[in-house]
């Protein structure tokens, strides 16, 4: 009996050089990651919660991230995961890949390395939080930890906003913020200064972001939170007191599941305060406020959510495809 023989499966293998060379420039990405709330609005998205793993605790995770992106034809999943303390045994402590799915036959087309994704799709995000939720013309900016986060959250900030003229950065060791701000001082039209105190990168700020670890203390205390702050926590939970959270007038997210799974592992003794919760994804399509008045403190939690991560994928598969950039390999 005769069968049909099924296509070969090729998909596309690319490194993170491979990434990086195909990558459109940030402005680029940060419309992508703009569209793709907008249309997650409008009902064109599906991404349901991280499918999460800890081999080793609340302090180690490996999370699965799948989403649908129909108004993009994006369609695929990151499996990220996290491992503190991996650089002792010379390994990265955080590694990703993307797996990207045919729209039409669900077959994988492309294999990609996940974290120069990962890190420009978050400082998109970032990016994206302010402009909704900071006041106009913010010009002072400060950073609560300056690993990859910081420096794509910043080199994001950027491309928004031409208005900034400070950067303040704190940090666990001095030698770290030196270095960040040694790097970054020909990045931008700023003056970036190492700060010692937690309290010289929040209070007066327009604009504060955080990466820092889970630790057993929050660094970043209500009484330094100045009216009109937006601060956007990329660690979650990380770096907030909770009297900072019960000080918030706005609570913006973008994946309330995201957001309440984090809270129940990671400070239980909260809760999401719905009354003051907005949706990103609400607040892009002009649905809903980032801000309702100058004054007010807003929280961004920007959890990290799939179909942004597909959907920028998407955009450099094609243009990696379009170039003859990295390898097609034979899957079965």
């Amino acid at each position: 009996m005769e069968t049909d023989m099924p296509a070969a499966l090729r998909p596309l293998l690319l490194s993170a050089a491979d990434v990086a060379h195909c990558a459109p420039p940030l402005g680029d990405i940060i419309d992508v990651v703009e569209d793709t709330y907008r249309r997650d609005a409008a009902g064109e998205v599906e991404v349901p919660a991280k499918v999460a793993l800890h081999p080793h605790g609340p302090s180690s995770f490996l999370h699965a991230m799948p989403a649908w992106v129909a108004g993009r034809q994006a369609l695929g999943m990151k499996w990220v995961s996290f491992f503190p303390g991996n650089a002792e045994q010379g390994a990265p402590d955080s590694s990703a890949l993307i797996v990207l799915n045919d729209p039409l036959t669900g077959v994988p087309v492309a294999i990609m390395e996940g974290m120069w994704i990962t890190y420009a799709r978050t400082g998109a995000c970032a990016a994206l939080a302010a402009k909704y939720c900071a006041n106009p013309m913010p010009r002072r900016v400060g950073l609560v930890g300056c690993g990859g986060l910081g420096e794509w959250s910043l080199r994001c900030l950027a491309a928004v906003f031409p208005s900034i003229s400070e950067v303040f950065v704190a940090s666990q060791r001095p030698a770290s913020r030196e270095n960040f701000c040694a790097r970054m001082a020909d990045q931008g039209p700023w003056t970036i200064t190492p700060v010692d105190e937690v309290r010289q990168a929040v209070q007066d700020m327009d604009i504060v972001i955080s990466s820092v670890p889970k630790l057993q203390t929050h660094p970043i205390v209500a009484r330094w939170w100045s009216p009109g702050t937006v601060l956007i926590p990329l660690d979650i939970t990380g770096s907030w007191d909770d009297a900072t959270y019960e000080r918030a007038d706005r609570l913006v997210c973008d994946h309330r599941d995201n957001l309440a799974r984090a809270f129940e592992r990671y400070r239980p003794g909260l809760a999401i305060d719905d009354a003051r919760g907005v949706g990103m994804q609400d607040i892009v399509s002009g649905r809903a406020l980032g801000r309702t008045a100058a004054t007010d403190r807003v929280m961004a939690f920007m959890t990290g959510i799939g179909s942004i991560d597909v959907a920028v994928a998407w955009d450099i598969y094609r243009r990696a495809d379009e170039q003859k950039r990295g390898q097609r390999f034979d899957l079965a």
